[in-house]
């Protein structure tokens, strides 16, 4: 697959994204974001990292998806909980996801089950079981811990990169 194909996939892949909310769908705006990190190296030997549009990607460089949220609603949303899958194409890169305020699990099987990251375990076909690897990610599901005021915003975070 070319660099510019795994970019768009890359791309829509997020955007069919599976989100639940654990309150009514007017009280809260989500907004997803796709982005690459880009590091260049200053004159004085330091490095620099930026964020810029996903809109090429090759494999290698790394990608950050972001998802944005308001509470639009008039009262605190509690139980918020938000599910992103990691494309296929994308492996996910460790500790990316984590975050104050929010507890994060995995899921390795396509989002049925989650776990945390310490007890995430893959099953071969012979019915031998492993810790899951960073690869074998499929999802992940933040749960917002305490109530998200009106008019409060946040943000939840993963890394990936490109395969």
């Amino acid at each position: 697959m070319s660099a510019f194909l795994k970019s768009r996939t890359v791309i829509s892949a997020l955007a069919v994204s599976v989100m639940a909310f654990a309150l009514p769908a007017s009280a809260l705006t989500a907004t997803q974001i796709v982005e690459k990190e880009v590091i260049t190296q200053n004159p004085d030997g330091t490095t620099q990292t930026q964020r810029v549009s996903a809109e090429s990607v090759i494999p290698g460089e790394r990608i950050v998806y972001t998802l944005r949220y308001l509470n639009d609603g008039t009262e605190p949303a509690t139980n918020l909980v938000m599910t992103m899958p990691v494309p296929k194409e994308v492996t996910f890169i460790d500790g990316s996801a984590n975050r104050s305020g929010a507890e994060t699990v995995y899921s390795v099987d396509g989002g049925n089950t989650f776990a945390s990251r310490e007890n995430l375990v893959v099953r071969g076909t012979n019915g031998a079981s492993r810790p899951a690897k960073a690869e074998d990610i499929t999802h992940v599901k933040w749960t917002v811990v305490g109530p998200v005021q009106s008019a409060e915003a946040g943000e939840l975070v993963f890394k990936g990169v490109l395969k």
